[in-house]
């Protein structure tokens, strides 16, 4: 809506010394470069705010000649935040300058404000308050339009920006790095072209965590060793040099992918997910002992499997109620077996617990003893698994660098997903994840707000 030149052009705006004097409306609604001019209530609810823009001059976004010509006045209606609990219907007005450039080829152009761009339709603390309410809240979008009176493309155009603000991985200092992967969607089923077989596809993505503040630095699809040495290779060499150790899981392809590009970086290994091996090891040998022993799977009334999770849980930790029901599952001489594997379970968890190398060389010994006695293929198993991994678990042992950072990390991935009830959009979901990540940490006062610019690879 337009208002044609007239007497309304001779409407006085504030200068720069009274700017700094605005009258109690225009505090109170609190809205940069423009002054109230008047507010009233509506009768269906809510409240209409016509605010003036204070500058009466501006530059030409072609040629940057400054112009204080005043071509027309619009009225244009915006998007703003509620003011007192009530909604507000805001109405601004804003000069159309005349370019004064003769050898320019843009005739007119209207006034562009920091809250209020060109073309824009609401304010930019309108979005702001919404991307807010999305990667800080944990809000899905769908409500936050129904919060903020917004279009779901709207907000999340605003929650993409924002995550080109974010800092850029090369510019964070990063001393330990940690990697892991998570499952971006559920598992699909294609038929394979050739063989007519159908086939399963998990689609996963790799996550890169600053191992000591938990910042996101980035998210990459797949898990294989090829997509982890994409991304360390678009680190810059100064990033790559102040590396010192990279926690992962006992993967493989993480490894082989760290050694490639990074030959000199110590790698440690999730002290979490060797115990978890181990534990794993014991519920095999429970139940393949309880087949054995009873003929048919674990039942409530028998007591190996009553006591199932007792057995996982650290032994060193257990209340005297909880030894004393321990020892009689154990004591059970049908499952010897079961307290064999037991005893490597607790062996490996004290070389784990070793506070330096030599007590983990003597704590090593005592696991390999009690994997020889046991002499169980599922202990054996977890013995070459310790021993391919020995140098790792050393490095863990020295640095105590760990994934859970890492692992908490993907928590939040995993409620960011759940929050959306799932992303097909990819750009979008990697938006979240980086764009909450970084305001979690900011919140921390780990690394400062904007270092630079960050475009998700």
């Amino acid at each position: 809506m337009f208002q044609p030149t007239g007497t309304d052009l001779s409407r006085p705006t504030a200068s720069s010394t009274a700017e700094l004097f605005r009258d109690p409306v225009s505090v109170v609604f609190n809205l940069d470069g423009y002054q109230v001019l008047s507010a009233c209530d509506l009768p269906m609810g809510g409240r209409r705010v016509i605010a003036a823009a204070n500058s009466s001059e501006a530059a030409c976004p072609d040629c940057g000649v400054i112009s204080a010509r005043v071509h027309q006045r619009t009225r244009q209606r915006v998007r703003d935040l509620g003011v007192g609990g009530k909604n507000i219907e805001l109405i601004v007005i804003k000069p159309r300058f005349l370019c004064v450039e003769v050898a320019c080829a843009r005739r007119t152009f209207t006034q562009v404000t920091n809250q209020l761009g060109f073309r824009a339709r609401c304010t930019a603390r309108l979005k702001a308050a919404a991307v807010e309410a999305v990667l800080d809240e944990g809000m899905p979008i769908w409500r936050a339009c129904a919060r903020h009176r917004l279009g779901w493309a709207t907000i999340n155009a605003a929650v993409v920006a924002d995550t080109l603000t974010i800092p850029d991985p090369d510019q964070v200092p990063v001393r330990a790095l940690g990697i892991d992967e998570h499952r971006f969607a559920r598992a699909k089923w294609f038929k394979h072209p050739d063989t007519a077989q159908w086939c399963r596809v998990e689609p996963w993505m790799s996550t890169f965590v600053n191992a000591e503040t938990g910042h996101i630095l980035g998210v990459v699809d797949g898990r294989s060793s090829a997509n982890i040495t994409r991304w360390l290779n678009q680190r810059s060499q100064a990033w790559l040099e102040q590396l010192q150790v990279v926690a992962i899981d006992p993967s493989s392809a993480f490894r082989n992918a760290v050694r490639q590009v990074l030959p000199a970086v110590e790698i440690s290994v999730d002290h979490w997910h060797v115990v978890r091996l181990g534990n794993q090891m014991l519920t095999e040998v429970r139940q393949r002992v309880t087949r054995e022993v009873l003929g048919r799977r674990g039942r409530k009334e028998d007591s190996v499997w009553a006591h199932r999770m007792l057995l996982l849980r650290a032994g060193d930790r257990l209340t005297d109620a909880g030894l004393h029901r321990l020892e009689q599952v154990l004591e059970d001489a049908d499952f010897e077996q079961v307290a064999a594997a037991w005893a490597v379970k607790e062996r490996l968890r004290a070389m784990l617990a070793a506070k330096d190398i030599p007590a983990a060389q003597n704590a090593r010994i005592d696991f390999e003893m009690a994997v020889a006695a046991a002499d169980m293929d599922e202990t054996d198993k977890l013995a070459a698994t310790v021993a391919n991994w020995w140098a790792e678990i050393k490095v863990f042992i020295r640095t105590q660098v760990t994934n859970a950072r890492t692992e908490a990390a993907n928590t939040g991935i995993k409620h960011i997903k759940r929050t959306g009830r799932g992303f097909r959009n990819q750009k979008n979901y990697q938006s979240r994840i980086l764009g909450t990540s970084v305001r979690q940490t900011r919140r921390r006062r780990r690394i400062p707000h904007q270092q630079g610019l960050h475009a998700q690879r």
